[in-house]
Parts: C-alpha cells; sequence; structure tokens
C-alpha cells in the first residue's frame, strides 16, 4: 500500500467545541492496529449486518471496500479492540475513502471497561469519486475506557466505498525524544583511557564516559550530577591535572567537576564565577592547579586546593566576553587565553601578572581565538579555521611577543601534542603533519571522517577521539608505518538532544533539528511508535545545529549553524543532504554593512521562504561581534549572493507575498555585541523585489520594537508580528500597514533570545477562516475577517509551531515534541 496522499484538502469536518479543555499531554501516539488494511481485516471487526466488507486494491492501493447493496441494512467494521481513552479528552479520527456511489460514514465510538458503547460517538460523512479525507472529532464520555473507529454504511445507505489509512489523535499528544546524540563535546586522556563529556538537555544531564583506548570500548558511564537551581546541560571543556584527576567544565551553571580515574561518582567543585554562563576551556597547571575560562564576562581562574581565584581583570582582556581557549607554559608558568567576541590573544604571566598581546594585526578582525595548544615551543592559535604556529619572542623590555612561523587554512579546531618535532591536524578532511623544525606541511592519504575533540600519543600512536555521524570514533594513526584505523566505540551514551528548529517537509513529515549536536529527526504524523523516550525513526547524523527549516518545490531546505549553511535535501533521496550556499563565506570581516561596504560573513539562519521561481531565501544574524545580518538569494544553477538589507540589524523573518519577498528585522546582532540591541534603532519591514533587487523599508506604525519575528502571506496579505503586535498590509500598498496589539512585548531585556526567534505565523488548508500562531508560552487563532484572538494552549517552556498536511499543530519543549490537534469549525 503507498502512503496516504499528502496535502489532500477535500474533506467533511464535525464541528467541534472549543470550550472542551485540553487534557495533560499523553505520550506517544496512539496506533490503530492494521489501520491501512495491509493486513486484510485483521484488527476490525464486523459489528453490523454480515458480508459487505472486503479488501481489494483499489487506485493502487490496498483498501477496505464497503460495497452496500441492500437499503434495509447496515454495513460496517470497527477497529478492535479499541485503544486506551480517556473520559473528558478529545479524540480526532482521520481516513482516507473514496465514495465510488453513496455516501460514506466514519464514527468514532467510545466503549467502557466491559466494552458497552457509550453512544454513537462523533461522525463524518463524505461523497465523491475521488479521494477525500474525512476527520470525525469528539470528546469522550464518563466512563470511556477505549476508544475505536468505524467506517460504515448506515439503514437507507446503498453505495461503495474505499477506506484507507484510518488514523487517530488525542487532543494534546507528548510525540517524546525526537532527536538522539552519541557523540562528545570535550575530551581529555589520562592512563590508557580517554575521558569524553557528552552533552544531555535541560531535562536529561550530561554524561561522562570512560573508554578503554586500546581496547576501543566505554568502560564506564557518569552521570553527571546537578541541582534544580543549577543545571547542568552539557559541557565543552575538559583537562587532565598533573594528579591524574579529570576536571570538567560545564554550561550553562559554569561549574567545574572532579573525577578520581576508577571511582563510580564524579566531585561538584562548585561554581567558577556567578552568572549563568560556561567554561569554555580547561588548562592543567603545575602541582595539581586547572585553569579557566569562562563566557560571558571574559574571565581567567584558577582552582586550586578547593578554592576558586579569578586572576587579573574582568574581564581579562578589555572587552573580552569569552575567554573561549587557553594553553599553559609550563616552564615559564605563563598561560595564554583566546578571547573574543573581538579577537585577541592575550600572554598573562601567572608570577608577575604581566599581559602581553600577541594577536597579529592580519587577524584583528576576528571574532574569536578558538583553539590554543603549547606544544614543542611553540603556541599554535586556531583563529576561524586557520591554524597560526607562533613563536613567543621576549622583548629586551621583558614584554613579548609574537612571530608567525606559519599561517595553515582550512584546518579543523583541535591538533596533536608534538612528538618527534611533528604536530598532527586535519586539514580538507586529510590528516597532515607540520614540522616544527623546517614549517613544512605534509598531508597524508589518510581520512580519518570524524571531528576529533581530543588527540594523545599511545606508544608511538596518535590516537584521537571525537564525533562523526555513526556516533563516537577513535582514530588511530602510526607515523612510522602509515597504518591507520577509524572505529566506532562500543557503548557510548546515547543522549537526546534539544529541538531547536522544527517544520514540515515536503513528504508530510515533521523535521526537527536538534540544539548544539545537531542531527535530524523525522516524525511520521499520526504514526509514531509507543516509545517516547527514543526517536521513532534513527537520528540523521552529520549536520550540526539546524537553525530553520522550509518545504519548497519538493526539497527540504535546511538552515544550518555556524557559517549560515544552506542545504537542500529530496526526501525521496538519501542522506546526507546537499549543501548549497555557505552565508560564513560572504562579505568581508571587517565590514558590518557600512555605506559602501558589504556585509559581514553570516552565522545563524533563522528565516528561510522560497519564490514562485524556485528561488530560496535565507535571513541571518552575522558573526560574532556583528550587528548587520543579511538577506542570501540563491536558486539552482547560480552561485548565490548576500546582501545587506538594513545595516545594523538582523534579519530573522521572511514570506513571499505579492510579487515581492519581505522581510523582518531584529534590532539584535550577533553575541558579543554591545549593548546588545542597537542604540535608538526600531525593527523594520523591508520588501525586496526579485526583478530589480531593489529594498524598501516599510517602518511601522510601532513605538521603537525590538523585533519582526514571524512574517506569513494570508490570501494575498501580509501578516507579521513584532513584539506583541500583530501588523498586516497588502504587498501593492506596504505603506498602508495595520497594526494592533495582542499581547505585552516579551522580556527582550531578560531573555534577548526572543528578539531572534520568537514568534511563528501559519496557514492550515483544513482551516480557511483562522490563521495560527506562538507567542512567548501561547499557541493562539487569529479569526482572518475580525482579527479576533482566541488562545487554544498556554504551557511554560513552549516554543515553535508547524503543522502536518492533517491539520494538527506541533511544538516543542526542550528535547520533546507535542502535537495539538485543534478542532476545525
Amino acid at each position: 500500500m503507498s502512503r496516504a496522499l499528502r496535502g489532500a484538502v477535500a474533506m467533511a469536518f464535525l464541528a467541534a467545541l472549543l470550550a472542551v479543555p485540553f487534557t495533560s499531554a499523553s505520550a506517544a501516539d496512539l496506533r490503530i492496529v492494521n489501520g491501512g488494511f495491509d493486513e486484510g481485516l485483521a484488527g476490525w471487526s464486523g459489528s453490523h449486518s454480515p458480508g459487505g466488507v472486503g479488501v481489494v486494491v483499489w487506485d493502487g492501493r490496498t483498501t477496505a471496500r464497503v460495497a452496500d447493496t441492500d437499503p434495509g441494512a447496515a454495513y460496517g467494521r470497527e477497529s478492535m479492540p479499541g485503544l486506551p481513552a480517556t473520559a473528558g479528552t478529545r479524540y480526532t479520527l482521520h481516513a482516507e475513502v473514496w465514495a465510488d456511489s453513496g455516501t460514506a460514514h466514519l464514527y468514532l465510538r467510545f466503549r467502557d471497561a466491559s466494552g458497552r458503547l457509550l453512544g454513537g460517538g462523533a461522525n463524518a460523512s463524505v461523497t465523491g469519486r475521488r479521494w477525500n479525507r474525512v476527520t470525525a472529532s469528539g470528546v469522550a464520555p464518563t466512563g470511556t475506557a477505549t476508544v475505536s473507529a468505524l467506517i460504515y454504511s448506515g439503514v437507507a445507505d446503498v453505495g461503495t466505498a474505499y477506506w484507507d489509512e484510518v488514523l487517530i489523535t488525542r487532543d494534546l499528544t507528548d510525540l517524546g525524544v525526537q532527536i538522539e546524540s552519541s557523540v562528545p563535546n570535550a575530551t581529555t586522556f589520562s592512563g590508557g583511557s580517554a575521558y569524553a563529556l557528552y552533552t544531555g538537555t535541560a531535562d536529561a544531564n550530561p554524561q561522562l564516559a570512560v573508554i578503554d583506548v586500546a581496547g576501543e570500548e566505554v568502560t564506564r558511564k557518569i552521570t553527571i550530577p546537578d541541582t534544580a537551581v543549577t543545571p547542568t546541560v552539557g559541557g565543552w571543556a575538559a583537562a587532565t591535572a598533573t594528579d591524574g584527576s579529570v576536571y570538567l567544565g560545564t554550561y550553562p551553571n559554569s561549574k567545574l567537576y572532579r573525577y578520581v580515574p576508577g571511582q563510580s561518582t564524579v566531585t561538584d567543585l562548585g561554581r567558577a564565577e556567578g552568572g549563568y554562563s560556561f567554561i569554555w576551556d580547561l588548562e592543567p597547571g603545575a602541582g595539581g592547579k586547572v585553569y579557566g575560562g569562562t563566557y560571558n564576562d571574559g574571565r581567567y581562574f584558577k582552582y586550586d586546593n578547593g578554592a576558586f581565584t579569578t586572576i587579573g581583570n574582568v574581564p581579562i582582556a578589555a572587552g573580552a566576553q569569552y575567554v573561549r581557549s587557553l594553553a599553559h607554559d609550563p616552564d615559564a608558568n605563563a598561560t595564554y587565553l583566546g578571547t573574543g567576541t573581538n579577537a585577541a590573544l592575550t600572554r598573562f604571566d601567572n608570577v608577575t601578572g604581566r599581559v602581553d598581546s600577541l594577536l597579529p594585526a592580519a587577524y584583528a578582525h576576528n571574532s574569536m581565538v578558538g583553539g590554543l595548544t603549547w606544544t614543542g615551543n611553540r603556541l599554535f592559535a586556531w583563529i576561524d579555521r586557520t591554524l597560526l604556529v607562533l613563536r613567543v619572542v621576549r622583548n629586551a623590555d621583558g614584554s613579548h611577543a609574537a612571530v608567525t612561523d606559519a599561517a595553515i587554512t582550512d584546518v579543523d579546531l583541535h591538533h596533536s601534542p608534538a612528538r618527534d618535532g611533528k604536530v598532527w591536524f586535519v586539514k580538507e578532511g586529510l590528516l597532515h603533519s607540520y614540522d616544527v623544525g623546517t614549517g613544512s606541511v605534509r598531508a597524508t592519504s589518510v581520512r580519518p571522517g570524524l571531528d576529533v575533540t581530543g588527540y594523545t600519543w599511545a606508544d608511538g600512536t596518535l590516537v584521537g577521539l571525537g564525533a562523526a555521524s555513526d556516533g563516537t570514533r577513535i582514530f588511530k594513526y602510526d607515523p612510522v608505518s602509515g597504518n591507520w584505523s577509524s572505529r566506532v566505540v562500543s557503548g557510548a551514551p546515547v543522549l537526546p538532544a534539544a529541538i531547536n528548529a522544527l517544520g514540515a517537509g515536503p513528504d508530510g513529515d515533521i523535521y526537527t533539528g536538534g540544539y548544539l549536536t545537531g542531527g535530524i529527526g523525522v516524525h511520521d504524523p499520526l504514526r509514531g511508535d509507543g516509545d517516547d523516550g527514543r526517536p521513532d525513526t534513527p537520528t540523521l547524523n552529520g549536520l550540526s545545529q539546524t537553525d530553520s527549516l522550509l518545504a519548497h518545490n519538493g526539497l527540504l531546505y535546511l538552515g544550518v549553524y555556524p557559517s549560515a549553511k544552506l542545504y537542500s535535501h529530496n526526501p525521496a533521496g538519501s542522506w546526507p543532504p546537499t549543501l548549497r550556499y555557505t552565508g560564513g563565506e560572504a562579505g568581508d570581516k571587517a565590514n558590518d554593512c557600512e555605506p559602501g561596504k558589504g556585509p559581514p560573513p553570516q552565522d545563524r539562519p533563522y528565516a528561510l521562504a522560497g519564490g514562485p521561481d524556485g528561488t530560496v531565501y535565507m535571513g541571518t544574524v552575522p558573526k560574532y561581534g556583528k550587528r548587520s545580518g543579511a538577506l542570501t538569494v540563491w536558486k539552482e544553477g547560480t552561485a548565490g549572493r548576500t546582501l545587506c538589507v538594513v545595516p545594523n540589524q538582523s534579519v530573522v523573518s521572511l514570506a513571499y507575498a505579492g510579487g515581492k519577498l519581505f522581510g523582518g528585522t531584529s534590532t539584535r546582532g550577533a553575541l558579543g555585541v554591545d549593548p546588545v540591541y542597537a542604540p535608538g534603532a526600531s525593527a523594520t519591514l523591508f520588501s525586496f523585489d526579485p526583478t530589480t533587487g531593489a529594498v524598501h523599508p516599510h517602518p511601522l506604525p510601532l513605538t521603537a520594537p525590538k523585533a519582526v519575528t514571524a512574517l506569513a502571506e494570508v490570501d494575498g496579505e501580509l501578516w507579521g508580528l513584532a513584539g506583541g503586535s500583530l501588523f498586516t498590509l497588502d504587498p501593492a500598498r506596504p505603506a498602508a500597514i495595520t497594526a494592533r496589539r495582542l499581547f505585552p512585548d516579551p522580556d527582550y531585556a531578560g531573555k534577548p533570545s526572543l528578539a531572534w526567534r520568537d514568534g511563528v505565523l501559519l496557514t492550515v488548508t483544513q482551516d480557511p477562516l483562522h490563521v495560527y500562531g506562538t507567542m512567548g508560552d501561547q499557541i493562539f487563532k487569529i479569526n482572518k475577517s475580525t482579527k479576533v484572538l482566541t488562545v487554544l494552549l498556554t504551557i511554560p517552556g513552549m516554543e515553535g509551531l508547524t503543522a502536518d498536511g492533517l491539520g494538527n499543530l506541533y511544538y516543542k519543549i526542550n528535547e520533546r515534541l507535542y502535537r495539538l490537534a485543534v478542532p476545525q469549525e
């Protein structure tokens, strides 16, 4: 049997009362046994006149045929035994039916624990010699224990109908975890073992895995503890101290944990600084000390003998929010600090407190020094995929400076400790070496196939551990023989990933993108399994954090962070998707859309829209430390281009209407800009003419809005959300904007992320009278004619909104996906 015809729009609905309250979300989908009749009539009992129902192939599909030739008899089959149901809960039944003659009926049937029918249940009827989708919705009466579906031809009816894809849902369903991750964020080594830190979510604590390097298997998994006041979600920092203890730095509570190899628990050492934040890197010092760096106050700290000490100024470098990377020279007792958001490289003398700036001037326009290693008497500094090899020299006045020995481009973040005068790293997917003495770079033919999070040496063999599309991998390379291996680590932790983006695909599935650890989840609407603690389908790996999703011209487009990458995927084809454009390679790092200059490189693609000619438009937030987002225009067969549209503002919403693209801006720039919001600026609406390339601003009749976070085309009009206000306009007359207040403005000061992606507006074919949306913790609908708002659901922590082909709404809370079945009027 083929899958149900996605996007079918002709159907009949039974009116339902919105006054019935939604129940608490129940876990996992309800599944009618053999709802597609692939197994004949198994699971369907005869409850009316014998005969009249059989399974046949109709229009290329396996269907149940109800053939009624007797006006004095009723024919039907009911899905029995029924599914568990709760009194007071609304249930909605969907089916596809071809009424070749006469009228076809679909009923919800509610029964008590003894099987007694509690009334006739809600029903819907349809006629028509084509496939129609019919829906019946009703509230389970008092005493209900089960719910079932009845396909039916009643007394006085005569006709033949073909039924397929009978599906059911509660009013509110917890669909559970959608994405899993089995890759480490940070790795350190000690005594023949790797210690890898795996990120969790707000509801699932991270884990430390102890991995036997020789055996390539996990020997112990330890959950990182936390408290409700200071939750631990994940971590990016791990280091081995000189006494053999393993230290872990976490977020969002900037806690430090210690693990003593061989023990079964980790010790919570407390917070490295006062605010919720990140420990981004850790480095061992002499005598068991550990040094660390934090975000967002740019703090450099030391942990020694049970106490935290802030070293130097806060921030350690002027204007720094991040101490992103550390390297320690034990002989000189000096620490090198890579900071951002405006890149700086600092040498801090831990004896005298002297601070020297070492960053070469050519890299001053970068945002971050992302990785540092002191090895082979050289400082290796990773800046935006360029690996600098620096010789640190002492001047006559006691200051220090850096001499650049090499600048190696397109290099992955991590590199090995020096051995036999060489440092190893991955460049353009291949393992390379750098000879410290000669400055030469040599490529091997070895392709490790993983994103290495840490290197070590074991008996002359280079070992790297990290993330791959199939989980955690361990890579080994013998420089003498050239022999190498790359294998999946057995028993690595598998943890849920928080959902960052969600959208409906061209195949009708609901796609979700993972936060931080990446990955894509796929949910087949109303066909999920019964295990809501694991995804219904294996996670599609290989992409980093997805920020936006768009179904357009039969393809799924994905906007992926970092570097604002645009991918396309054909659901009928193979994974991974095809990279189409990289906004991080556009523009110039020295520019920020100043007059006559182009955009800076872009980073966060929060908005996607499609044009009728196949063009895909992407709205973005720039790289760290920049204010000006941009509009990317890409079409198959073109190179694509990225344009400044509103200087000093990000582009966070897009919609195509009336032959033009409209975009909404946010006055918030990238992370690291100070102040957070562009001073004196008001978010605005702009239009882009695909024919001429002209950009026109359309100021909103609102007082200093912070952001326009949602745009949608609604019956030829443009609708948008700016803070708590709704605005509408005719694309042919964009100056005539009508606005009205719906809600109080969000708390943009307390939660700046709302100024990037708070609101959503969308329409569903099944309900031509309303526009659906979300803002803050509420899902609502707005009458198209009267603009009257009805709040459907209020749940703390709820974010995002999309709809399936049946008209159901989907949202997320942390790692879990939820479905809201809204009765149609």
